[in-house]
């Protein structure tokens, strides 16, 4: 059964935008790759196939992301736990800080609604 928030117009549009903003850091991580990136390398010693499969991880997430803002309770269910799960492999897996941080706001609406 699904479950339905007051605030689910919000919390969609916060978790898409999250996912916009972690698919343009997962581009541009690819991009860095091939020197073109407007980003720029954090940690400079990395190893280049340990950065290609980081990113590539960060692409499913970041596609899991938008699939559960566009396409609720689809793929994984529209719950706030499911968001901030979602938020923090964000952040560890290279889609960026802001984009976890919007994705975060929206599983907090939900926590809020919930109690």
């Amino acid at each position: 059964m699904a479950k339905h928030y007051k605030n689910q117009q919000l919390m969609k549009f916060l978790v898409i935008i999250g996912g916009l903003v972690g698919l343009i850091w997962i581009i541009s991580g690819f991009a860095s790759l091939a020197g073109l990136g407007f980003v720029p390398v954090i940690i400079p010693s990395i190893v280049p196939l340990q950065l290609i499969v980081t990113l590539i991880i960060g692409l499913v997430i970041v596609v899991l992301t938008l699939l559960v803002g566009i396409r609720p309770d689809e793929p994984l269910p529209f719950h706030w736990l499911v968001l901030f799960i979602l938020a923090i492999l964000l952040a560890i897996f290279a889609a960026g800080i802001l984009a976890a941080v919007l994705v975060v706001i929206a599983a907090i609406i939900g926590l809020i609604e919930e109690l």
